[in-house]
């Protein structure tokens, strides 16, 4: 009687879907997720589809293995996405970590 109650429940709450996010975070390492965060800020219509796409691709088992940054920037760069990323250059100097301008300013 008992399980029968509780499977009745089961059928009457609503399945919760996994967000993209919760998805892609089994696949991507490295930079992915900075590349991710960029591409939705500068994209964001185009990043809403294409990591949802993305996430039903891992869920249904034909994208396997994990998703580096460099991985993730090459596709979207062949879909035609050209996504800006934050660069910072820095050098350690006695024992400091520098950018470079501050290294070529002699500071």
């Amino acid at each position: 009687m008992q399980r029968m109650l509780d499977a009745k429940k089961q059928e009457t709450q609503p399945k919760q879907r996994a967000t993209p996010e919760q998805v892609l975070q089994r696949v991507f390492v490295g930079r992915a997720w900075e590349v991710y965060e960029a591409t939705r800020r500068q994209y964001p219509t185009v990043a809403n589809r294409l990591f949802e796409e993305l996430a039903q691709l891992v869920l249904t088992g034909q994208l396997t293995g994990q998703i580096t940054g460099e991985q993730l920037y090459g596709l979207l760069r062949q879909i035609g996405l050209d996504v800006r990323l934050d660069t910072k250059i820095q050098v350690l100097d006695h024992g400091k970590l520098k950018s470079l301008g501050d290294k070529f300013r002699g500071g």
